[in-house]
C-alpha cells in the first residue's frame, strides 16, 4: 500500500509540474505577443490568475482519486484475507492432533455352534452332553473390530492437557443386519481427559497391565486374563525406574443366587462406594513388571436382598524379553472379588438364599504366554490360560461354572509396515460343578490395516 500511494503522490506532482510549466509557458508567449500589439499587462495577469485556478481544480480531482483507490486497495485485502482463512477444524494455539485406527476382517470358523460368535467367550463353550442339540460347524465373517479415534495435545504451564477419543463397533447390531447391510453398532472405548499426571474420563481400568498383553489375533482374549475399561479418576506418579498409580473407578456388582431352576444372576443395584486400586509397574533393564491391589464394596439394595462386604482382589504381572525380539508374558489374578474383572465372567459373589447376605469367593486365573520372531515381519505368540472359582453348594447348584481354559496359538505375518495377516487356532474348555464340561476348536483368520 505504501508504493501504491508514493506512486500516486509522484504521478500528481509531475502533473502539476507540467501544467504549471505550461501555463507559464503560454502565459510568457502571451505576454510578448501582447507588448508587441500593445496589450497591457493587466491581461497577462489575469490569465495567470486563471491558470493558477484551473491547476488547483486538478489536484482537488487528483486528491479524490487518491482516496477512491485507497478504499478499493482496502477492500481488496479484505477479500484476499476472507480467502486465505481457513474453513475446517480449529485447533487451540499449541495443540496439535491425530486420527488413528485400524479397519480389521475376522474369519472364523468353529467346530460346533459355540463359544462366542464373534469373539472366544468361555461361559459359551458348550457342554459334550449339548453339542449334539447344536449345528456341527459355523462359519462367520465380520468387521466389528474395525477402531477410530482421534487424540489431541495441548501445551500448558502445567504441562501436556490431552485429550483421547475411540470407538469400535461392538455395539448393538441390528436384528438382521447379516441378511442386508451387515451394519454394526457403534460404541463408545476410552473417552478421557489428561493434565500432568490426571487422568478423568473412560479408559483401560488401572487393574490391567496391558503392557503384559500377548499378541493374539482373538479379540476375547484368555479366559483367565483381565479385561475391562470402565469411567474412572486415576493419578499416575513416575518415579525413577518405574511408576505408582492410583484410582477409584465405576463400581457395579452381580451376584449369583441358586433357584428352583438352576442358578440366576442378579443385579446390585445401587453402588455406594467406588472401586479403589492402586497399581506400582516396575521397569528395570531385564524387563516390565506391576502389581495391583484392589478393593471393592460389593452391595446389593433390592426389594428381597440388601447387604454389602468388602471385597479384594490383586494382580501380578511381567513382561520379559528373551532371545532377540522374543518375550515371555506372565499374568496371576487372584481375589473373593475379582468377579467382572477377569475375562471368564464370574459374578462377583454369590447370595446366601436363607439368611440373603453376600458370600464372598475365591477366584483365580492367569496367562503363559510365549512370543515368538522367525523372521523381522514374521512371528508366532502361544498363549495358554486358565480360570477357576471355588463354588459353594449351600449358595448356587452344581450346574455353576467352576473351570475354564483355553489355548491361543498364531502365525502373524506384516508384508508392509501397518498392515498385519494372520491365522490363529483357538482351543476353549468349560467345566461346571458337577464335573461335566466340554470344549470347542476354532480357526480364525485376520487381516488388519492400521492408519
Amino acid at each position: 500500500m505504501r508504493k501504491a500511494n508514493w506512486g500516486w503522490k509522484k504521478t500528481r506532482a509531475i502533473f502539476a509540474a507540467v501544467v504549471i510549466s505550461s501555463a507559464c509557458v503560454g502565459a510568457s508567449s502571451t505576454a510578448i505577443a501582447g507588448t508587441r500589439g500593445g496589450e497591457s499587462m493587466q491581461d497577462m495577469k489575469a490569465m495567470i490568475e486563471q491558470l493558477k485556478q484551473t491547476v488547483q481544480t486538478l489536484e482537488q480531482k487528483m486528491a479524490v482519486m487518491e482516496e477512491n483507490q485507497a478504499e478499493t486497495n482496502k477492500t481488496v485485502k479484505e477479500v484476499a484475507t476472507k480467502k486465505a482463512e481457513p474453513s475446517g477444524l480449529q485447533l487451540p494455539a499449541n495443540t496439535t492432533m491425530k486420527i488413528y485406527g485400524y479397519t480389521k476382517l475376522d474369519a472364523i470358523y468353529t467346530d460346533t455352534d459355540g463359544g462366542g460368535k464373534y469373539a472366544y467367550t468361555p461361559s459359551a463353550v458348550p457342554l459334550d452332553k449339548d453339542q449334539d442339540k447344536l449345528a456341527d460347524n459355523s462359519f462367520i465373517m465380520h468387521a466389528r473390530q474395525t477402531r477410530l479415534g482421534f487424540a489431541t495435545s495441548t501445551d500448558t504451564d502445567y504441562g501436556k492437557f490431552n485429550i483421547k477419543i475411540e470407538t469400535d463397533f461392538y455395539g448393538n447390531t441390528p436384528r438382521g443386519a447379516e441378511v442386508y447391510s451387515n451394519s454394526y453398532g457403534l460404541r463408545l472405548r476410552r473417552a478421557y481427559g489428561e493434565l500432568g499426571n490426571l487422568r478423568i474420563g473412560q479408559d483401560w481400568s488401572t487393574f490391567i497391565d496391558l503392557a503384559t498383553y500377548p499378541e493374539i489375533i482373538d479379540f476375547g482374549g484368555g479366559a483367565g486374563s483381565l479385561f475391562i475399561r470402565q469411567a474412572l479418576i486415576r493419578w499416575t506418579q513416575p518415579f525413577s525406574g518405574g511408576s505408582a498409580m492410583f484410582a477409584i473407578e465405576n463400581p457395579e456388582n452381580t451376584f449369583m443366587v441358586k433357584g428352583d431352576d438352576g442358578n440366576n444372576t442378579i443385579n446390585g443395584g445401587q453402588n455406594v462406594f467406588p472401586d479403589i486400586i492402586a497399581r506400582v509397574n516396575l521397569n528395570p533393564r531385564f524387563g516390565h513388571f506391576s502389581l495391583v491391589g484392589m478393593l471393592r464394596d460389593l452391595s446389593i439394595d433390592t426389594s428381597e436382598y440388601d447387604d454389602s462386604e468388602l471385597g479384594y482382589a490383586f494382580s501380578a504381572n511381567a513382561a520379559i524379553p528373551t532371545f532377540g525380539k522374543d518375550n515371555l508374558m506372565l499374568q496371576f489374578n487372584y481375589g473373593d472379588a475379582m468377579g467382572r474383572y477377569m475375562e471368564s465372567g464370574f459374578a462377583d459373589a454369590f447370595l446366601n438364599p436363607v439368611t440373603h447376605d453376600i458370600e464372598t469367593n475365591n477366584q483365580y486365573g492367569g496367562i503363559v504366554s510365549y512370543q515368538h520372531f522367525w523372521m523381522e515381519n514374521l512371528r508366532s505368540t502361544v498363549m495358554y490360560s486358565l480360570a477357576e472359582r471355588d463354588n459353594d453348594l449351600n449358595f448356587v447348584t452344581d450346574t455353576a461354572n467352576k473351570q475354564y481354559q483355553s489355548v491361543h496359538a498364531n502365525l502373524i505375518w506384516s508384508p508392509i509396515p501397518r498392515v498385519n495377516m494372520g491365522i490363529e487356532y483357538i482351543w476353549g474348555y468349560r467345566e461346571i460343578e458337577n464335573g461335566e464340561d466340554g470344549d470347542m476348536n476354532r480357526i480364525q483368520a485376520g487381516f488388519q490395516y492400521k492408519f
